[in-house]
């Protein structure tokens, strides 16, 4: 079975923060621990200079368990970090999976539809929230809620686990039914 579109654009977006998430480093700090994971450090730097760095083994690790997703972890691994190079990346990823080409009209038509899909929304507000709960201690990745001051879990997760415990969390979410006035 093929992914949809929004899938494969989830599953990219996904991928893409968990590198940032686990191994996002200031170029100039001699603190290994990841930025974005400990929002007290990432708030305290003046101007970022930031680079995507992960450990030879976790990448090779990546690569085998993740093989389709591998294009994004080379095209940003070493490299200086944005979120229009995160787009971009993202983007060339999607278009190549998608057989189409970004910037073109099938392209910008597809994302359009994306926009207006409540679902899709649904899902990648979601991602949001639980990667902001996770960055803030609040919920650790078996989907509990911590309490304040709570340690901080300091293994870092494969990417299929990590995307495991967000759809696992994901499942425990119930939206809200509107009813009719």
């Amino acid at each position: 079975m093929t992914e949809s579109f929004a899938d494969l654009f989830l599953k990219a977006m996904r991928y893409e923060h968990w590198l940032r998430f686990y191994f996002l480093e200031d170029a100039e700090d001699s603190d290994a621990s990841p930025m974005q994971s400990s929002p007290e450090r990432e708030l305290s730097l003046e101007s970022v200079d930031a680079a995507i760095a992960v450990p030879a083994d976790v990448a090779a690790r990546s690569r085998r368990e993740e093989p389709d997703l591998a294009e994004i972890l080379d095209a940003m691994q070493g490299q200086p970090i944005s979120m229009e190079r995160s787009r971009d990346v993202i983007f060339h990823w999607l278009g190549e999976k998608a057989g189409v080409l970004p910037g073109s009209p099938a392209f910008e038509e597809r994302m359009n539809a994306l926009a207006g899909d409540a679902d899709f929304r649904r899902r990648l507000d979601g991602f949001h929230g639980w990667v902001q709960d996770l960055a803030n201690n609040e919920i650790d990745l078996q989907a509990n809620a911590l309490p304040p001051g709570a340690p901080r879990d300091e293994r870092v997760p494969s990417f299929q686990e990590w995307n495991k415990a967000f759809l696992f969390w994901f499942g425990l979410q119930k939206p809200f039914a509107l009813n009719k006035m």
